[in-house]
């Protein structure tokens, strides 16, 4: 029998004083090692949705109604699609980088992990304030790396981001062993990581498909 990641029930979200919510009556069961794309049109409430799943106490949202119960083993990281107020500080690459760190990693494992996103020399000393949209969310990929999480949860995470860095951070999650819920627009780099669809239409009808993107989108009578 599969382990479960998460189990959803009868999940709602309405903003206050909304005539309609965003979603009601979700109900999903997620395997670990589920690699989920949250797909649909803009504002059709991807990242309402992403964030319910979170939970208000990663910086989420407390749904309106229904029940989120994440596995007692889950270790739950998130990246924002706005990562820049993480960066509102005069703290080094090194210093900034260094707050995730977890018991037993050294100053070589920081210079590693910098290496690795194309941080190097005199770069680890800049404040992290001045760094690109790109550079930004470089770093915060790093953070995700030392908090070794065995659940992911990306909102637009190739945004500000070249080729290379889009082909390595796809490359890493295909590898990655964990659960994976992902926001994201671009559906070459949705195709070739996620195993899941969850799509969000307007109207707040969700509708849940087991497969890779090619063969929902093929179900939808969509090339």
């Amino acid at each position: 029998m599969h382990r479960l990641a998460v189990e959803v029930e009868g999940l709602e979200y309405r903003y206050e004083g909304a005539q309609q919510p965003v979603f009601s009556g979700f109900s999903t069961i997620v395997e670990a090692g589920d690699k989920v794309a949250i797909v649909g049109a803009n504002g059709a409430g991807k990242t309402t949705l992403l964030r319910c799943l979170a939970g208000a106490a990663l910086g989420g949202l407390a749904p309106t109604r229904g029940t989120v119960r994440w596995s007692e083993n889950a270790d739950i990281g998130t990246m924002a699609q706005d990562v820049h107020p993480d960066f509102d500080s005069d703290d080094t690459l090194t210093e900034w980088i260094g707050r995730y760190t977890k018991a037993g990693d050294d100053d070589q494992m920081v210079r590693g992990v910098l290496g690795r996103l194309l941080f190097s020399g005199d770069d680890v000393r800049k404040p992290v304030r001045v760094l690109s949209g790109g550079e930004k969310h470089r770093m915060s990929f790093g953070r995700l790396m030392l908090g070794r999480h065995n659940v992911l949860m990306l909102d637009e995470p190739t945004n500000h981001l070249d080729m290379e860095s889009i082909e390595s951070l796809q490359l890493a999650l295909e590898k990655f062993a964990g659960s994976l819920f992902l926001v994201s627009h671009d559906r070459q780099f949705v195709d070739s990581v996620a195993t899941r669809v969850i799509e969000v239409r307007a109207g707040g009808v969700i509708v849940d498909y087991r497969g890779d993107y090619e063969r929902y989108l093929a179900s939808q009578g969509i090339e």
